[in-house]
């Protein structure tokens, strides 16, 4: 009945998770600068911790999620759309991919550096 409707809610609901979680990353750093500003203020001495950036979970997210995506668009998308449109749905996968070659990457690279 409103079949069209469910490509349009899927990109507002994940567009509306996006915006929080960039929401609440804000308040996270914006909390953590505070208390260093505070910290530093009062003297004490600051060792601000090595971000070491995981790769491996974004990349699997993007992966799948395209994967889940574009095999969702295959399916649910009229036969009236324009032909091939599902293959939209492997920009995520091509994200991911790019994720876990980075990751296996820098995992052989600290390997290689600590022999």
């Amino acid at each position: 009945m409103h079949e069209e409707f469910i490509p349009i809610v899927l990109f507002l609901v994940v567009g509306a998770i996006t915006i929080v979680a960039l929401i609440m990353r804000y308040y996270k750093r914006q909390l953590e600068s505070q208390e260093i500003i505070a910290a530093i203020e009062k003297g004490v001495d600051v060792k601000f911790p090595e971000k070491k950036q995981n790769r491996l979970l974004p990349g699997l997210i993007w992966t799948f999620s395209g994967i889940v995506m574009t095999l969702a668009m295959a399916r649910v998308v009229p036969e009236d759309a324009p032909a091939g449109i599902w293959i939209w749905g492997l920009v995520p996968v091509a994200v991911g991919a790019s994720f876990l070659i980075v990751y296996k990457l820098q995992d052989s690279k600290e390997e290689s550096s600590e022999d």
